[in-house]
């Protein structure tokens, strides 16, 4: 009886620890709720926001049951040794433990959120291979940690003296506990009960299966699915995502079947099959149309969202330059990036495959040339070819990248001088643009590949100096609010894209046929408007400039594009009729059969943009009409997927296929 009298007495306290984390979990999430409230769905109910909270407690029972399994333990010896004290001590320890983790984690996925949109996933992991000073000044510039040191240690003191307190006395007094368990009946019946809580707990379900990851969207509001996560299970599908992706099931992710041929058939549009990968992506030049390019100029513009040259965003005047160059020009609208980081766009963008979720930059195929690699293509065609990063070459091994990939010259902020501001991520982009005027000459044909890095938090360029106030901006804009850092944010924009309407004016007027195209690595993470839609948070600009190189394209009415396409668009204005060269995109300009262009979880058509991060959500594109149809939705997501399980055998295995995956399953 005393034996089981110390385990009952002290596993009630290991039930109020339990409760005291689920206590902790709500209360994050109501926070949470709070603090991004403008996110929730106006079609949301009450009931709506009630099942994501009671949902999240399913997960967080799993968390809050993991906590407290050790000290069980020492719960259960009690039953056979009085270990009261020490069993007391192991859970003041394990409180204070989940006290300081949970709360370090809550504080960075609020912020996590705020950046990104979401809950961790796997833009974390970017920050293994990024540059780690940058990212900690980065941080400690831009993530309020003063204020979020502050909060921790309050809620660090505050909680562990509740907890203490809560913890100290089991629900029951000792008297009504033995009087309560004192028959062989009771006991059974406490036991099987604490069994099953415990199951219970751990399992965050009472049916046959465990909560998963899938049962987090119970709600039509996607922000809301968000919520229901806390962040330890979202680190923890994170993790499993990203290892699940490189090992050969990541390809099972994208073609379930590993019918590897039958999906590049389906990609590629043919009916003939091939042992080698690569001959499915085999294209050849028809020829240019008119004067081809002697100089191209790719810019890749840090973070360059399209929304400010929308006419809604007419009156902030900060994208001025662009749109003058759009008309001027050919825009490619709609336009999307191959991922939502720097560097995996970068990826797609240099080697000319899809996004695979697989740090392309440190795999040991990257070591040579892909056949649909941007540089080697070009150098065939006998351009040179550049690189142009206005930060450190070593930031995630971008200049051993570019030279594996053939690059030939490779220059970084080292050498464009002294550092020309306290941006950490590199210098400002007026500086780059004039070094790669006085780098490239017309002795030959050149490809030159430009990454700005200016518009980058923390954001500190300096405005005054460079003519851009807070009077720049107008006083009053209907529908949006300009607060006090968006007026840094947006001066920011401004800035970069006067540097880019000069350089590209001024490239072009002093070197004869050139082409300048200008994109973005990825779009911003910040917008004005309370509420910004999915084109406003995934729509990039894409414009090409060159009067004389362009003079006689009459670009398709509809276009629809990403990273991928603009490859073979460059090559079908460079390359000779019959050149032979490897590309997954299409050419932009050309009378499209098959006009859908896909990003990381987005796939896009001229009049749809399907957001494919959680469940297929298409969003009409305004102006531009087209059916929205079932079929259409499943078409343009097994084109998405496809296209990434092939880059990701490609990247992970190579090109050879015949033997490695099954020759015939039901065709796609």
């Amino acid at each position: 009886m005393a034996g089981w009298n110390r385990f009952f007495s002290q596993w009630q306290k290991d039930f109020k620890l339990w409760v005291f984390c689920m206590c902790f979990f709500l209360l994050f999430r109501i926070i949470f709720l709070i603090s991004f409230k403008d996110l929730i769905a106006n079609d949301s109910t009450v009931s709506s926001v009630l099942s994501a909270i009671l949902n999240g407690m399913r997960f967080d029972s799993v968390i809050s049951t993991f906590f407290i399994l050790i000290p069980f333990c020492f719960s259960a010896a009690c039953g056979f040794k009085n270990l009261e004290d020490l069993a007391d001590k192991v859970r003041r320890v394990t409180g204070t433990t989940f006290l300081a983790l949970s709360t370090f984690i809550c504080i960075v996925t609020l912020e996590y959120f705020r950046e990104f949109g979401d809950q961790f996933n796997h833009f974390l992991f970017g920050l293994i291979y990024d540059d780690l000073k940058a990212t900690m000044l980065t941080i400690l510039k831009a993530y309020h940690v003063p204020r979020n040191t502050f909060v921790f240690i309050l809620v660090l003191v505050t909680g562990w003296y509740l907890m203490a307190r809560f913890t100290k006395h089991p629900v029951l007094p000792r008297e009504k506990s033995e009087r309560f368990s004192a028959s062989w009946f009771s006991r059974v019946t406490c036991t099987l009960a604490i069994i099953v809580l415990m199951t219970f707990g751990a399992r965050g379900s009472l049916g046959a299966m465990p909560v998963r990851e899938r049962h987090a969207g119970i709600t039509a509001d996607d922000f809301l699915n968000k919520t229901v996560l806390n962040p330890y299970t979202a680190l923890r599908y994170a993790v499993a995502q990203q290892i699940r992706l490189s090992r050969t099931e990541g390809m099972r992710t994208y073609i379930p079947d590993l019918d590897l041929a039958g999906a590049s058939r389906y990609a590629f549009s043919t009916d003939e099959q091939h042992a080698d990968l690569d001959r499915y992506m085999l294209l050849a030049a028809r020829g240019p149309k008119g004067p081809p390019p002697r100089h191209i100029f790719y810019v890749v513009a840090e973070s360059y969202s399209a929304w400010p040259m929308w006419d809604r965003f007419e009156p902030l005047h900060i994208a001025d330059g662009l749109k003058s160059l759009a008309r001027e020009g050919i825009s490619v609208t709609p336009f999307i990036a191959a991922s939502q980081g720097t560097m995996a766009s970068l990826n797609s963008i240099v080697t000319g495959l899809p996004d695979a979720d697989i740090k392309t930059n440190y795999r040991p195929s990257s070591r040579s040339p892909y056949p649909t690699t941007i540089s080697r293509i070009f150098k065939e065609m006998g351009y040179r070819t550049r690189l142009f990063y206005g930060g450190y070459l070593s930031w995630q091994r971008v200049g051993d990248f570019c030279r594996d990939q053939g690059f030939e010259e490779i220059y970084g902020g080292g050498h464009m001088g002294s550092w020309a501001s306290a941006n950490e991520w590199g210098v400002d982009d007026e500086h780059i643009f004039s070094f790669v005027e006085k780098t490239v000459s017309d002795d030959r044909p050149s490809f030159n590949l430009i990454l700005t890095t200016s518009f980058h938090p923390p954001y500190t360029v300096d405005l005054e100096s460079k003519g851009f106030t807070e009077a720049s901006l107008p006083p009053a804009v209907s529908g949006l609010s300009i607060e006090g850092d968006d007026v840094l944010f947006l001066g920011h924009f401004w800035y970069a894209d006067r540097c880019i309407e000069r350089f590209t004016r001024s490239v072009t007027a002093g070197l004869p046929r050139t082409l300048v195209v200008i994109t973005a690595d990825h779009p911003g993470r910040r917008w004005i408007t309370e509420r910004p839609d999915i084109l406003e948070k995934y729509l990039i600009p894409c414009v090409f400039y060159g009067p004389v190189v362009l003079g006689g394209i009459a670009p398709p009415k509809r276009m629809a594009g990403s990273h991928l396409d603009v490859i073979p668009t460059l090559v079908e204005l460079a390359a000779p009729a019959g050149f032979t060269y490897h590309a997954v995109g299409k050419d932009l300009f050309a009378p499209a059969s098959r006009t859908i262009a896909v990003g990381k979880d987005l796939a896009l058509e001229p009049h749809m943009l399907l957001d494919l991060h959680d469940q297929p959500r298409p969003v009409g594109v305004p102006g531009a009409r087209g059916p929205v149809t079932p079929e259409i939705i499943g078409y343009m997501k097994r084109y998405h997927d496809v296209l990434h399980g092939i880059a990701w055998w490609r990247i992970m295995k190579g090109p050879h296929i015949a033997t490695r995956i099954k020759s015939h399953v039901p065709t796609l």
